[in-house]
């Protein structure tokens, strides 16, 4: 009896009848799966703050327990350490850009930087090649060009009129090729247009249609028998220049101060030297 009064006065004693229940309820049960879904929702907090710009972040709230906390730290690390290696590896597979001649690159990785280096010795000498056979074309052009005073008129059946006031020695306008024209050109003995005092020549694709400028069909069929480097005086009648519609020349974005006006019906006259033909480029 005396054990027991004294296991009894041991006991504590409660205040209520509430705080008898809090005392017998048991602690609620924690799923072992939270503290994984708390370290999950931590490194999702951590990814999200990585990726947002410095001025940008914003202030995580903080994990309400210490475990929490730590999971969030280490989880936090270990993304950062995942994209470290990441970004290691795409730069160990970026590789350098080849070189734009497919030719040497292959050259060099078959046989080295001495093949690359044979291949644009090969290159160089093409080149130099192209260039010394300009300049021997332009020297024979020179050479062969000579002026003429003497020269005989001479009259189309189209009714078309030249004469040769420089005799080219280059070569011939070919359709389809780059042709650069320096004309003066008048209309009726009034002049309409002058490219040599603007010294923007006319540059067209032998041919093509509509014409350039002040361009017709009658200084095209003159040009035909000339050669790069000469020089002729031409007359057009109405029917192969502008006819009864006429000219106007008015200012371009390239060439702001073209202006001109050729009556209908007007015969036209020309100077026109060719001064060079070109291959066009591919």
């Amino acid at each position: 009896m005396t054990m027991q009064c004294q296991a009894a006065a041991a006991a504590p004693t409660c205040a209520s009848p509430a705080a008898a229940l809090r005392l017998r309820a048991p602690r609620p049960f924690v799923p072992a799966s939270a503290a994984p879904r708390r370290a999950c929702r931590a490194a999702r907090l951590a990814c999200q703050a990585a990726a947002q710009p410095p001025e940008q972040k914003q202030e995580q709230p903080e994990p309400e327990q210490q475990g929490s906390g730590a999971a969030a730290d280490g989880a936090s690390g270990s993304v950062r350490d995942a994209l470290r290696a990441a970004e290691s590896g795409t730069q160990k597979r970026r590789r350098e850009a080849d070189s734009t001649d497919w030719m040497a690159t292959q050259l060099t990785r078959r046989f080295g930087l001495a093949g690359g280096l044979a291949w644009v010795g090969f290159l160089a000498v093409g080149v130099i090649g192209e260039q010394i056979k300009t300049r021997l074309e332009v020297a024979a052009e020179e050479a062969n060009t000579k002026e003429v005073s003497d020269a005989q008129e001479v009259v189309l059946p189209s009714g078309l009129r030249y004469q040769d006031l420089k005799i080219g020695g280059g070569s011939p306008p070919i359709p389809g090729y780059i042709m650069v024209v320096d004309y003066k050109a008048y209309a009726n003995g009034q002049l309409f247009e002058d490219t040599t005092a603007r010294g923007k020549p006319i540059v067209f694709l032998y041919g093509k249609r509509p014409f350039s400028g002040g361009m017709c069909l009658g200084v095209e069929q003159a040009l035909s028998t000339m050669r790069a480097g000469g020089r002729r005086r031409v007359t057009v009648p109405p029917e192969l220049g502008f006819g009864d519609s006429g000219l106007t020349l008015r200012p371009t974005e390239h060439v702001p101060e073209k202006r001109g006006e050729v009556p209908p019906g007007a015969t036209l006259k020309y100077e026109v030297s060719l001064l060079r033909v070109s291959i066009p480029p591919s």
